[in-house]
C-alpha cells in the first residue's frame, strides 16, 4: 500500500527546457570528492562550498505546470553538484562537461545576456537579486553533473536550485527552497527566456527520500506519496536529444491561454470536459486538442494519485498509458523514438506503467517496474527499442531523493 502525506512543507534537511550547450553527464560518476578535486584544479584552492541539486522524472501530469494543474514528479539520484567560492569582482564559472562559462558580475547582468549554459546560474543570481535587493558575492565556481542531457529530468531546474542554496547560505540570506524554486521560475522565465511552469523547480527543491510529489501548482501545496520497496522508477533513455525549441513551447502555452479565453476560465486548471465539448466550436482544432490534452491530463493525475494510494497498479499502467497518449496525439509532442521506447516498456516483463517524460520532442521515457524484474526489463525494452529504431538506447534505475542542499560547508 502506497501512504500519502499530506503538507505544504518541504521535508526536513540538514540544509524545462535545458538549453543548448548544457552540462551534461560525466560518464565517469559523480562525487562530492570529484566536484572539489575539479574546482581545486581550476583554481588552486579549495572551495568553501559544495552543493547539490537533483534532476527530476515526472510520473504524470505533463504540460499541466503553467495551465494551474497538476503534477506528480520525483527527485532523483541524477544531480547538479557545485563546488564554490567567493571571489570579486566578477563570477567565473566552469563546466566540468562543456567548459567556461561567460564571465558575469551578479546583480549587474542583464536578462538574455548569452546562450551559453552559464545564463542558468547567472540568471539565478539574478532573481534573487531583484527579490532580496541585496548585492550577492560573486563566485569562482565549478559544475558537474550526472544528469544526461536532453532527456528531460530538468538540468536547467538543477543548476539553478544548486547555485541558489550556493548563494543563499553564501550570503547569509537563509532563503526557503520553495522560496528558491519560485525564484528559479524567475530566472527562466524572465532571464533565460522559456515560460515554463513552476514544476521543474519545486521537484528539485522538494524532493523527500523515497517519495513522490503529488504538487498543485496553483497553490504549491504538496502531498508526499511514499514509493514502496517492490517499485523501482526506471528512466529509458532514447538517445534522441531533446527538440522542443523555446518558440514550439511557447506556442503550446499561447495556444492554452488561447483556449482558457475562449472558454471564459483564467486557466485551462478550471475547466473541464462539459466545456470542452460546449465552446468546441469556438476553437480551431489544435487548440482544441491541446485544451483536451490538459483537461484529461489534470484527471489523470489525479485519478493516479488515488490509484497510488490503492496500490491498483493496473490502473497506473493504464493512466500512465493514456498520458503517453494524449501527448502523442493531442498535444503533439512526441516523436518516433518516445513512442518506439514507450511501446517497448509496454512489452516488456515487470513493467507496470511507463510513458514519455519531460517537454517532449526526444529525451525519456519513465517506467515504473517491478523490483525482481528490473533485470529482465532493462534487457528487453532495451533490445525491442533497437530492433524497431537501430538505435542503443540506455536505462537507467533511479533511486529518489531528497531535493536541493548543501553537502559542505
Amino acid at each position: 500500500m502506497i501512504r500519502l502525506y499530506p503538507g505544504t512543507c518541504e521535508p526536513d534537511r540538514d540544509s524545462s527546457g535545458e538549453g543548448s550547450g548544457f552540462p551534461g553527464i560525466n560518464p565517469v560518476g559523480m562525487s562530492v570528492e570529484n566536484v572539489r578535486s575539479k574546482f581545486v584544479e581550476r583554481f588552486g584552492h579549495e572551495p568553501q562550498i559544495i552543493a547539490i541539486s537533483p534532476g527530476r522524472i515526472n510520473l504524470i501530469g505533463e504540460h499541466t505546470d503553467y495551465n494551474d494543474g497538476f503534477v506528480f514528479p520525483a527527485a532523483i539520484d541524477r544531480g547538479m553538484y557545485v563546488a564554490a567560492s567567493v571571489k570579486e569582482p566578477e563570477t567565473l564559472t566552469l563546466s566540468v562537461q562543456t567548459g567556461e562559462g561567460v564571465p558575469f558580475r551578479v546583480g549587474r547582468v542583464a536578462p538574455k545576456f548569452t546562450t551559453n549554459w552559464s545564463k542558468y546560474p547567472a540568471g539565478m543570481g539574478w532573481a534573487i537579486t531583484q527579490e532580496s535587493g541585496i548585492q550577492l558575492p560573486n563566485l569562482e565556481a565549478v559544475v558537474d553533473s550526472t544528469i544526461p542531457i536532453g532527456s528531460g529530468v530538468s538540468s536547467s531546474a538543477a543548476i539553478e536550485l544548486a547555485f541558489g542554496v550556493t548563494w543563499s547560505h553564501l550570503a547569509k540570506l537563509a532563503l526557503g527552497n520553495r522560496e528558491l524554486a519560485i525564484l528559479g521560475q524567475r530566472c527562466e522565465n524572465q532571464f533565460v527566456g522559456v515560460n515554463c511552469g513552476i514544476m521543474d523547480q519545486m521537484a528539485c527543491a522538494l524532493g523527500k527520500e523515497g517519495h513522490a510529489i503529488f504538487l498543485d501548482t496553483r497553490s504549491l501545496d504538496v502531498e508526499y506519496a511514499h514509493v514502496p520497496d517492490g517499485l523501482t522508477i526506471v528512466l529509458c533513455d532514447t538517445k534522441k536529444e531533446r527538440a522542443l525549441t523555446t518558440s514550439a513551447y511557447n506556442e503550446r502555452r499561447s495556444q492554452c491561454e488561447e483556449a482558457s479565453k475562449l472558454m471564459g476560465v483564467g486557466k485551462l486548471r478550471d475547466a473541464d470536459e462539459h466545456m470542452l465539448y460546449v465552446n468546441k466550436s469556438k476553437m480551431t482544432d489544435v487548440v482544441y486538442r491541446r485544451a483536451k490534452h490538459v483537461v484529461s491530463e489534470n484527471a489523470r493525475c489525479l485519478k493516479f494519485k488515488d490509484a497510488l494510494a490503492q496500490g491498483n497498479f493496473g490502473e497506473i499502467g493504464l493512466l500512465m498509458k493514456a498520458s503517453h497518449q494524449s501527448l502523442r496525439l493531442d498535444y503533439q509532442v512526441s516523436c518516433d523514438e518516445l513512442d518506439a521506447m514507450a511501446q517497448a516498456a509496454w512489452a516488456s516483463p515487470g513493467c507496470v506503467g511507463a510513458r514519455m517524460t519531460g517537454a517532449g520532442f526526444g529525451g525519456a521515457c519513465v517506467a515504473l517496474v517491478k523490483t525482481n524484474l528490473v533485470d529482465a526489463f532493462t534487457e528487453s525494452v532495451l533490445g525491442l527499442y533497437k530492433l524497431a529504431t537501430g538505435v542503443q538506447g540506455e536505462a537507467m534505475s533511479c533511486k529518489v531523493v531528497d531535493g536541493a542542499r548543501i553537502v559542505e560547508a
